[in-house]
């Protein structure tokens, strides 16, 4: 039986504001206007899709595609509206305010953590500092990072052991320079993020060695914890077992039980050196956490990259805590036991019509299954809150729109997105490439325009 994409019910025809188009936004609002619920989806980039059109590794085609397709289907829906080009928040094109008095009877913020987190150490702004996020940006072709080009060394070490480092490790790879990469772990390997997956397509560069002295070296930690390592061990033998051999020149490492402390730099501000913290392990209400032991190490290094995750941007205008957008600890339309209404503990008050969901709720947790869950369920949420207010004409999605104050700028509409998605087939069909992007807002907007 095929998946019901829409289904009309008169009762619940409100008018939401859906902010922000990546996975979590598209699912939310694909919920919502199958109970019969008005929405415009909000976008400030052109295309919708988020890290599923910006984030995925580029050799990944048909899972994009894929999702592509979902995202299309999501967007014919007769009751759903779209707006890209154009920033929502504080400082954005529209304010929460201005959305209101236009009509909007509530909002679901799925602006996904767009701010990358740092340490603060002592050298985060030498050369050859970065953050993974943005180097997956720009080999995905982020309009913001197109003309952005990284400079990676010969001894490249990166913070944090998750799915995202090893993209990376993938990206350098394929540069077929020979270096050392390097991902470091402030706890032991038990607590590694990434899986066999993504781990496969650089399973042969692992410095299988080298990475098995620093699992030794771990392993009286690891006991102390009642952790086990046999399990990591036969994840990476396994992988690199399927693996064929390396022929790209890079060396792939890792360390654990080391937090680091500060980034040494050269007389021309190039990164030379980065100091680390080896670090204990123990338990703290049922987690592993690590606890420095005053003991420093150096680590030659002329590239390092930050893999640590992201937090929310607070510009945005809400309340954030933790990196996060605070929700209210007694939710009124609790899901599951999640609250996902924007709370603010300043005032100790509900913003009674901001719902939450996605990497906006909790960032950087999970992956498109686990956003289309939580969307649906900021989206039921949502209709709790819209239960208890009036429903609104079939033709007051427009009408909003229409009342909304005029930009000095386009703004894209789904026909819009038609014609760009066409141009970008097309030019692919002509370079024989399963797929093509037009590399700039600029050239995006000049096709839309122009067809």
């Amino acid at each position: 039986m095929g998946e019901v994409l829409f289904m009309t019910d008169k009762a619940n025809r409100h008018l939401v504001a859906v902010i922000g188009a990546g996975p979590a936004g598209l699912y939310a609002t694909q919920y919502l206007a199958r109970h019969g619920v008005q929405v415009v989806l909000f976008n400030k980039e052109i295309k919708p899709g988020g890290l599923a059109e910006y984030g995925i590794f580029p050799d990944k085609t048909r899972m994009r595609l894929g999702l592509q397709r979902q995202f299309a289907r999501i967007l014919s829906i007769p009751e759903v509206f779209y707006l890209g080009n154009v920033s929502i928040g504080q400082n954005g094109d529209y304010r929460l305010d201005q959305l209101r008095r236009a009509g909007f009877q509530a909002f679901m913020v799925t602006t996904g953590a767009q701010q990358n987190n740092w340490l603060g150490l002592p050298g985060e702004d030498l050369n050859g500092v970065y953050q993974a996020n943005d180097i997956v940006l720009q080999y995905n072709l982020h309009p913001d990072k197109v003309n952005w080009a990284p400079k990676f060394g010969k001894n490249v070490v990166v913070i944090g052991v998750g799915n995202v480092m090893l993209d990376i490790v993938h990206y350098l790879k394929l540069e077929n320079v020979t270096r050392t990469v390097t991902a470091v772990a402030r706890r032991g390997p038990t607590e590694v993020r990434f899986d066999k997956q993504t781990l496969a397509p650089v399973a042969s560069c692992l410095d299988m060695p080298f990475i098995r002295k620093a699992v030794d070296e771990a392993g009286i930690e690891l006991g102390k914890v009642g952790r086990d390592r046999d399990a990591f061990c036969s994840l990476l033998a396994e992988a690199q077992d399927k693996a064929e051999d390396c022929d790209s020149g890079l060396q792939f490492r890792m360390a654990f039980l080391r937090s680091p402390r500060r980034i040494i730099g050269d007389a021309q501000g190039n990164v030379q050196a980065i100091v680390f913290e080896k670090n204990h392990l123990a338990s703290k209400e049922g987690r592993v956490v690590s606890q420095g032991t005053g003991e420093m190490e150096t680590l030659p290094a002329d590239t390092v990259i930050f893999s640590i995750g992201s937090q929310v941007d607070a510009a945005f205008g809400l309340p954030v805590g933790h990196g996060n957008f605070v929700t209210t600890p007694d939710p009124k339309y609790p899901v599951d036991g999640i609250s996902y209404e924007v709370y603010n503990p300043d005032l100790c008050a509900e913003c009674e019509d901001i719902f939450v969901s996605g990497w906006a709720r909790k960032a950087s947790e999970g992956i498109v299954g686990l956003a289309r869950k939580d969307a649906e369920r900021g989206a039921e949420a949502m209709l709790g809150y819209l239960s208890g207010l009036p429903a609104q004409a079939e033709s007051e999605a427009q009408a909003a729109i229409d009342r909304l104050p005029g930009l000095d700028k386009r703004l894209v509409t789904k026909g819009d997105l038609e014609r760009l998605t066409e141009a970008e087939q097309a030019k692919a069909a002509d370079l024989g490439l399963p797929e093509f992007k037009f590399g700039s807002q600029d050239a995006m907007l000049d096709v839309i325009e122009r067809e």
